[in-house]
């Protein structure tokens, strides 16, 4: 019984340091691995739309800016809204 308090215990502990490791993560606008950064990274006023000025001070992986936020502005204001990042699917990268 003492050796199963121990193993639930560490298991329970290494759950805690995940999460929190996690959540500082999300804090600092990190991403997972080949996912888009986070909406709030990008949004650097805060003012909960994304600028094309915003937008094109971020490296990108492929393609140029202009394409790239006009394809993420579904609705052409001229702003990327979260509803529209979230949405926006990527193209695949060809293998």
């Amino acid at each position: 019984m003492k050796q199963c308090s121990k193993v639930l215990l560490a298991f329970a502990l290494s759950v805690g340091f995940i999460g929190q490791s996690y959540a500082a993560d999300s804090d600092q606008g990190s991403r997972p691995q080949g996912g888009p950064p986070a909406f709030s990274s990008i949004d650097s006023d805060g003012d909960g739309e994304i600028s094309f000025s915003e937008f094109s001070s971020k490296e990108i992986p492929q393609g140029d800016h202009q394409t790239i936020f006009d394809e993420i502005d579904s609705n052409g204001d001229g702003v990327i809204t979260e509803s529209e990042f979230s949405s926006h699917k990527p193209p695949r990268p060809q293998n």
